[in-house]
């Protein structure tokens, strides 16, 4: 990556564009880092969440689900499971980011923040595109079918992005100032699947355990983003308002936490 030069002094807009070349400089080399230049290259940020919806969706289309109630296994771990993705992979992606791209702090543009944001971005993307692949292959067969709401759907899925944006800085911020998150991340992760909202509907959960369940914003915006989906055909059980301030909540909790990392944190 070579340095970038300007003025020593900028405008706002000068400087988001410099910022902008910097996080597209490292999501560029990201790719190329993780995926290479030959073979399928950049089509396995498709073919891999393609992979897993499919599997997925085969496992459970294979018994009689119970826990759906609505449409078929099939149709609801093609619409839910992609929630699973968008949200545990940048954060797996995001533990000891800053370490393994210490030695670019060098340059007087990047910063840590930098290293998280090309993370996320390159994670959003191929998470939203393999979504949009597998939802439209299983529409084209059949599995599923056009949102009730689309755009409810899609505020959904932005909300579950903002949940994910707040939990992988969080996961970044933790992971550079403890050596042991790195052992224990990914366990962590696979406790968080049951209570995603992605494996069952909250209306299939008794109560008081859906009131339990429903504290995790995951929950909220996972059932809102079914509530775009399904409409009247599925009961569907959020409060915006509690997931829009727990969210705004961890947010600045995170950025508070990035912060504290990029003071402690020297180039190599």
């Amino acid at each position: 990556m070579t340095e970038l030069s300007h003025p020593a002094r900028t405008s706002f807009r000068e400087s988001l564009v410099i910022q902008g070349r910097v996080i597209w400089a490292l999501l560029l080399r990201e790719i190329i880092t993780r995926f290479g230049r030959h073979n399928i290259g950049v089509l396995w940020l498709l073919v891999e969440p393609l992979l897993f919806v499919l599997g997925v969706a085969a496992l459970w289309s294979l018994v009689e689900s119970k826990s759906v109630g609505v449409g078929s296994a099939a149709e609801f771990a093609a619409v839910s499971y992609s929630t699973v993705l968008l949200w545990r992979n940048p954060s797996s992606r995001m533990v000891k980011a800053v370490e393994a791209n210490q030695s670019l702090l060098y340059h007087r543009y990047v910063r840590p923040m930098d290293f998280f944001w090309a993370r996320i971005l390159l994670e959003y993307g191929a998470g939203t595109a393999g979504f949009l692949l597998v939802y439209l292959l299983f529409l084209a067969f059949g599995v599923t079918h056009w949102p009730y709401d689309a755009l409810t759907m899609i505020l959904g899925w932005l909300l579950i992005a903002w949940f994910s944006f707040s939990f992988s800085l969080f996961t970044a911020a933790i992971s550079e100032l403890s050596e042991a998150i790195e052992k224990i991340w990914h366990v962590v992760l696979y406790f968080m699947l049951p209570i995603s909202g992605s494996f069952f509907p909250a209306y299939v959960v008794p109560q008081p355990f859906r009131d339990y369940l429903l504290l995790s914003p995951l929950v909220d915006a996972t059932e809102y983003f079914h509530h775009g989906y399904y409409g009247p055909r599925m009961p569907t059980y959020y409060n915006m308002g509690y997931l829009i301030a727990v969210n705004t909540l961890f947010t600045l909790i995170s950025l508070s936490m990035v912060k504290i990392v990029g003071r402690r944190v020297q180039p190599e």
